[in-house]
């Protein structure tokens, strides 16, 4: 039977190779002792000087194999190393595996002597060799280097399963397509398929050669989709001789995908896709996080910003990541390293491997719904793009294929032309008519904004506005053309980049959260879009000496309540309602009045010349005294009608729009008061902080959660220019990620902690000047 041993801790790791690691490869001196997931060099958060990260390292771990191992076919699994890694058992060369995002098997069988220790060597060169995608000319991201995903050794027999690849082609019948494949040729399968831990479905079927294909037809099922993402457990038992010799258990789910040129469908219902760009970087350790990170970065996309797909840009993520997307319905877009740049021959043929690689390892995950089989943003190249195309379909009929490109009318390979749009740039057109740029196709929106409107967290608030604004143009754009199946944007969150990108300090701004997936204010127009929870994000401090010449004429609010009730000073202005031509979800809420019938009420004027002199009030800040004519016209008849002296009409404005100190905005949901927001000028403020997780858990590998640290005013506001810096301090079985000092930026910073196997509990203290704040955890084993 199948054993899998876990290979995650006790590793030795240099940063610097040299030979001798291989000639005395039991010498440890200079090694430290690491865990895996692990990144060959612990980075800055930014300014990291240009090939800093590229390294040659050395990683050693002792491997005992077991005498009653004989017999037995011993397979190394490593899920990730970037980039390429030489792999050595004592002073032998076994293997060398090129690319950074896929998974690679070692057969090691006829290298062990059983009873005995062994050295495993990884020598892991993070260099941007030009053969290896994404690699050979300027690239948008950083390939960050280090054994970074998990490492495993499966004991197996010699007659045991490679793969089993399920699908459903007809989502109409019951059925299950089953393609396993086999080191043998005799035998049974036994297939046991579970519903929620029930047992629905129990079969027999003979091998029919090396990969046998058979149905299984189930007396019902339950769909898979982005709502109720229904999974099935299906164990799949290899039996020889009547004896079980091989077990595996596969996740699958019924659903089909469809994309038409009026738009996707999802089990033959129409969806708007709606998602954003993922790249797997980390502050400080790039790539080399374990799988609770992972999950939790699905979590945030699905629940926090309230998408329905995401797109791995530009590579092959973790499985754990993928794992997610299929139990909580996160929709995917995977796609195969790259980005614009095809390299020769051996760059081609690494890309064939890519796309064998990615459709292989992930053919089970009914999250993913497109193959990406196209350099991101390459030029087009037939004979290339013919070949990803017909690998991937003789690999997978099921799914149809995408090629993500900026060109206009581009060669059309794929079934779907996904186009990265960046046309807005503020004033104009939100997105591309889909026919311009190919007529007549499946056309699906795969990057916007990004580079066009980089933002930072603690940029100005009229920055971060007009951030917010162009994320929620282009979407609300989509959601009233049938000929968009959906749009992806650039990106989920900031990260790390070239020299030649970014904004000089090697960090692209692009994502709406920043590296430590907080938010910025476009963030929230996301997950505005959500019904399972109130949102109410009121997108200004109202302070109006943060807008030039103190003009703040309209606040937009993100939320998804029916209307909202603005009061200044107590005294009502108005109820206000989401934009009504809109095919969102939950439109936003403009509110552009801050005196209401106040003029009526409390100065005698009619409706009509109160909306007048509201109008005149706006323009004033912007025209000082050389107002328009007309305006000035206005305002003359008006003083004049009610016999306004002048100086009681600068009183008036002054009365009328001197900052207030006091806003409150009250959220309606089925005529029910559920959220309120209230804008104050500062009286009190606090420390807070929050762990993501107060349990942690060693399992195959450490555990990590993130602290998020903030400062608020007395209405639990984040201060945004609140730069405050702190110390963090740690006790029991907890490490800090990155550096002990830091700073708030923009009222709020965050670090993780991991785990390390010294005790069952921690703690985790930050410290600024006059106070400290602890957080206590709970750490298991499994």
């Amino acid at each position: 039977m199948r054993e899998t041993i876990h290979l995650n801790f006790d590793w030795y790791f240099t940063q610097k190779f040299k030979e001798e690691h291989l000639r005395d490869f039991k010498n440890l001196i200079g090694f430290i002792k690491v865990d895996i997931p692990h990144t060959d060099l612990r980075l800055p958060f930014n300014y990291l000087p240009e090939k800093f990260n590229e390294v040659i390292s050395t990683y050693k771990k002792t491997l005992f194999i077991k005498e009653e191992w004989q017999n037995k076919n011993l397979n190394l699994i490593f899920e990730g190393v970037g980039h390429a890694a030489d792999v050595y058992l004592d002073d032998k060369f076994i293997f060398r595996n090129e690319g950074g995002y896929n998974r690679f098997r070692i057969d090691i069988t006829d290298y062990v002597s059983f009873g005995k220790e062994h050295i495993l060597t990884v020598v892991v060169d993070n260099h941007e060799n030009k053969n290896i995608p994404p690699f050979g000319h300027r690239v948008d991201y950083l390939g960050y280097g280090g054994i970074y995903r998990e490492v495993y050794l499966d004991v197996l027999e010699v007659e045991h399963i490679l793969g089993a690849y399920l699908s459903n082609p007809d989502i109409d019948t019951n059925l299950i397509n089953f393609k396993v494949e086999s080191t043998t040729i005799k035998g049974e399968y036994r297939i046991e398929v579970l519903y929620k831990g029930a047992s629905l479905y129990e079969g027999w079927f003979p091998l029919t050669d090396f990969v046998s294909e058979f149905w299984v037809d189930l007396p019902e099922k339950m769909l898979w989709d982005i709502d109720n993402p229904n999974l099935y457990d299906i164990r799949i038992g290899l039996h020889v001789d009547s004896k079980l010799k091989d077990e595996i258990e596969v996740r699958f789910g019924f659903r089909s995908v469809k994309f038409r040129k009026d738009g996707f469908y999802l089990n033959g219902k129409k969806l708007k896709l709606r998602g954003l760009n993922r790249h797997q970087s980390y502050p400080y350790v790039g790539y080399a996080m374990p799988k609770s990170a992972q999950m939790k970065d699905a979590d945030i996309l699905k629940y926090d910003l309230s998408l329905n797909i995401a797109r791995t840009s530009h590579y092959p993520q973790s499985k754990h990541f993928l794992n997610r997307c299929d139990e909580i319905g996160l929709l995917v877009f995977e796609e195969i390293p790259g980005w614009q740049h095809i390299g020769g021959q051996e760059f081609k043929e690494n890309t064939l491997k890519n796309v064998e690689a990615m459709i292989k390892r992930d053919f089970n995950h009914p999250s993913i719904i497109i193959w990406g089989v196209r350099i991101n943003e390459s030029l087009d190249d037939h004979d290339l793009y013919v070949k990803t195309n017909e690998l991937a379909r003789k690999l997978d009929p099921t799914r149809p294929t995408g090629g993500v490109r900026y060109l206009h009318n581009s060669e059309f390979l794929e079934d779907v032309y996904t186009f990265n749009d960046f046309i807005h740039s503020g004033e104009n057109q939100a997105l591309s008519d889909p026919d311009f740029v190919k007529k007549g196709v499946p056309y699906l929106v795969t990057e916007y904004n990004g580079h066009m409107y980089p933002t930072k967290k603690y940029d100005t608030e009229r920055i971060r506005v007009e951030h917010a604004l162009r994320h929620y143009r282009v979407i609300n754009a989509a959601s009233m053309s049938d000929r968009i199946s959906g749009t992806i944007g650039w990106c989920m969150s900031d990260y790390n980049t070239h020299d030649d990108f970014g904004s000089g300090d090697n960090i692209c701004y692009h994502g709406v959260l920043d590296m430590f997936r907080l938010p910025k204010y476009a963030s929230f127009i996301y997950s505005a879009q959500q019904k399972d929870k109130p949102v109410l994000e009121v997108l200004s401090t109202l302070n109006v000496g943060d807008y030039p010449m103190s003009l703040q004429t309209e606040i937009q609010i993100a939320t998804n309540l029916d209307y909202i009730k603005f009061y200044k000073d107590e005294y009502c202005i108005g109820t206000f309602y989401p934009e009504k031509d809109s095919k969102l979800p939950s439109p936003l809420v403009t509110i552009n009045d801050f005196i209401g019938d106040l003029l009526i009420e409390n100065e005698g004027l009619s409706r009509k010349d109160a909306e007048k002199v509201k109008r005149i009030f706006r323009l004033i800040p912007k025209y000082t005294t050389g107002l328009p004519l007309r305006y000035k016209i206005m305002m003359f008849l008006i003083m004049k009608k009610y016999r306004i002296k002048m100086s009681d009409a600068v009183n008036l404005y002054y009365k009328y729009n001197n900052p207030s100190p006091n806003y409150r905005f009250e959220g309606y949901l089925d005529g029910k008061l559920v959220k309120t927001v209230v804008k104050e000028y500062v009286k009190k403020t606090k420390y807070h902080i929050e762990a993501d997780s107060r349990e942690l858990e060693i399992d195959t590998t450490y555990d990590v959660t993130k602290i998020v640290v903030s400062k608020h005013d007395q209405n639990g506001n984040i201060l945004p220019y609140a730069f405050d810096a702190f110390t963090v301090k740690v006790a029991g079985g907890l490490e800090v990620i990155g550096p002990k000092t830091l700073a708030l930026s923009a009222g709020e910073t965050a670090f993780w902690v991991k785990t390390t196997g010294v005790s069952d509990a921690g703690s985790v203290s930050v410290s600024f000047d006059e106070e400290e704040l602890t957080i206590d955890f709970k750490i298991k084993r499994r």
